[in-house]
């Protein structure tokens, strides 16, 4: 005699609930993946800011170091190419940075960059 099991509806929505909160959980939500902040304190040395509204924690800065080439010229008039690597520049504070969450849900902060744009925010007249 063989039997059966038939889940039903409701408990297919239970299960995928379930699933749905322990995602969330362990990746956090859409919300939860990125902020920005004004930085309170910078260590230029180590490359770290600290942002308002997340207390005490260091925000490593990500970002590139290019390789540049440049052209200078020398007294009489040669052209020298020259090579000199850029590096990444620690937002100064006061300035509003972006900040990605690695794992979700507030773990793992990145600082990705400075918000470069101005007056984007439209005020509404009453």
């Amino acid at each position: 005699m063989t039997l059966h099991a038939v889940i039903t509806e409701p408990e297919w929505n239970s299960i995928r609930s379930l699933a749905e909160k322990v995602a969330r959980e362990v990746s956090g939500s859409k919300g939860d993946w990125f902020t920005t902040g004004r930085v309170i304190k910078r260590d230029e040395k180590n490359r770290l800011v600290w942002i308002s509204g997340m207390g005490h924690t260091p925000l490593p800065v990500v970002g590139f170091e290019y390789d540049v080439r440049y052209y200078d010229t020398d007294r009489k008039g040669h052209l020298i190419v020259r090579n000199a690597r850029a590096k990444v520049v620690v937002p100064a504070v006061g300035q509003t940075v972006f900040i990605a969450f690695e794992l979700g849900s507030s773990r793992l902060p990145r600082c990705i960059g400075v918000v470069q744009g101005k007056n984007y925010l439209e005020m509404e007249e009453d």
